[in-house]
């Protein structure tokens, strides 16, 4: 489901006249309602539980909440739950996470079938509020979050009620206001994994209309009827992860496991979420992040809850399908190159005399295990049968264009591609664009001179963890801004730095030897 931006302005008026009336337009005595609304007991048990209502004190207006219960919850009465709390997106509400698109539910039991904890799920009403108090006090979402809801559940549900059971995830603004609640209240939450965050760089705040900055952020942080740096407020830095993830942050907010993931296609949030990545990397905050093939859609939501949802069992109940520490025994079918000169030739380049010539680029840090794991990668592609080269140039010896001058001379070919690793991205990314049919790059480190164009095809990758960071976030800016066509992944780091090279490849192999 493509993300609906809708007037935050138009929701905020239905939500203050509608659903969000005060209390004493609802209560007919006209007195505070200052408990929440105990829901009335189902008829039989259900699962899946919808539109159950808080009566909020600090809102002055009803909320709205689903809860997903374990399946085996009226039966096994001694059981105590972890919760994970799931926020929705601008536009969406409670009941969105298990609707036409997203299935939660569906997911969830997935996961429990492959023996993912049992744990208690819940969908609160988020309005357009990003999860936030408003800086001038009018609509104080995050404190009933805090006060009334998190209490309200722990009473009503047979939860484990601390922070160590307790987790949250959201998706677009949800996404911004788990960030922001885990943010501002560590003490409740021990992890927090936003999806496709809706956040802005503080340039992209400065670039923002002034429509859209008075509907929809303005209202929030302030700095409504401002331009340029005054809407850069001081509330509004307290809440931007981008800006709170700071060195004097680091203790507090590292009780909190963290998780990102974005896709790259997203048309302006990679930006910032890929800027917080670095952020988060260059003051020394431990987090796992993704960035996976999709744009502002349920296609990269989904599929995240299946490595989210094991990870917060994890942390809350010492599950096993998630682990920081795994490692994997392999055999990626090492073979040896099939020429003297360090070069593998396939079969079908023998007989044409000409084909593709692969240029695996790198300064004296691969051998011929990595020829192995490319050879590997062309063995199970489908097009394994194409008429192609590997010429391994390693420039601690010569530069790449000596290098290239040299292979030409003894192997023709009518299609050059490159795959450079570390420090060959860059010496590769310093050549004329069209140098090269398309680029492959792994863990690129990235210089002073990015020569990338429209025509061009550039697909790169590297773990959440490589020293390269700024390069990758370098490259994407690079190919963003220049229109070139690009596939951008970020994938789990293992400990074993082989694996991480044949995961790397394994997210672009697919791409390879076309």
């Amino acid at each position: 489901m493509k993300y609906k931006f809708i007037s935050i302005l138009g929701a905020f008026l239905v939500l203050t006249s509608g659903s969000c009336s005060r209390t004493d337009d609802n209560n007919d005595n006209g007195t505070d309602i200052v408990t929440p609304v105990t829901p009335p007991e189902p008829e039989g048990f259900k699962r899946y539980q919808q539109d159950l209502v808080l009566n909020s004190r600090i809102l002055k207006a009803y909320v709205k909440y689903s809860v997903y219960l374990p399946e085996d919850y009226e039966k096994a009465t001694d059981q105590r739950y972890s919760v994970v709390y799931m926020l929705h997106g601008l536009g969406d509400n409670n009941n969105s996470w298990n609707g036409d698109y997203l299935h939660a539910n569906s997911k969830i039991q997935f996961l429990e079938a492959s023996g993912m904890s049992k744990m208690i799920y819940v969908f609160p009403q988020g309005f357009s509020s990003y999860y936030c108090n408003f800086f001038d006090g009018s609509y104080n979402y995050m404190d009933m979050f805090v006060q009334e809801l998190i209490p309200m559940i722990d009473k009503t549900y047979r939860t484990i009620p601390d922070k160590n059971h307790r987790s949250i995830t959201g998706y677009s603004m949800g996404g911004f206001g788990a960030c922001a609640l885990a943010e501002k209240h560590p003490e409740l939450f021990i992890a927090c994994a936003p999806l496709s965050m809706s956040v802005r760089t503080d340039w992209q705040y400065l670039e923002e209309s002034q429509s859209g900055w008075e509907n929809q952020w303005g209202m929030i942080f302030g700095g409504l009827g401002e331009k340029g740096e005054g809407r850069i407020t001081e509330y509004y830095k307290q809440h931007c992860p981008i800006h709170y993830f700071n060195a004097e942050n680091k203790e507090l907010l590292s009780t909190v496991n963290w998780y990102l993931i974005c896709g790259d296609d997203e048309k302006n949030l990679l930006y910032s979420n890929d800027e917080l990545h670095c952020v988060m990397r260059d003051n020394g905050y431990k987090h796992e992040y993704r960035v996976v093939d999709g744009g502002h859609s349920s296609s990269v939501w989904n599929p995240a809850l299946e490595e989210v949802l094991p990870w917060f069992d994890y942390y809350m109940n010492g599950g096993t399908l998630w682990s920081p520490d795994l490692n994997f025994d392999y055999d990626p079918c090492v073979l040896e190159s099939n020429n003297e000169d360090g070069v593998y030739v396939s079969d079908k380049y023998k007989e044409n005399k000409t084909g593709t010539a692969l240029y695996i680029v790198h300064n004296n840090e691969l051998s011929n295990f990595m020829i192995s794991i490319l050879r590997y990668a062309a063995y199970i592609n489908p097009v394994y049968n194409n008429s192609y080269v590997m010429l391994p140039c390693d420039i601690s010896q010569k530069s790449l264009t000596e290098w290239m001058n040299y292979w030409d001379s003894k192997y023709p070919n009518d299609k050059k591609l490159v795959l450079g690793y570390g420090q060959g991205a860059e010496a590769a990314l310093a050549l004329p664009s069209d140098t090269f049919k398309r680029s492959y790059y792994i863990n690129p480190s990235v210089g002073e001179t990015i020569n990338v164009a429209k025509d061009q095809t550039i697909y790169f990758c590297g773990t959440d963890d490589d020293s390269n960071y700024l390069g990758m976030n370098k490259l994407y800016n690079a190919c963003k801004n220049n229109g070139a066509k690009f596939e951008y992944r970020i994938v789990n780091a293992y400990k074993d730095p082989i694996y991480n090279i044949m995961s790397s490849i394994s997210s672009i192999k697919s791409n390879i030897y076309y």
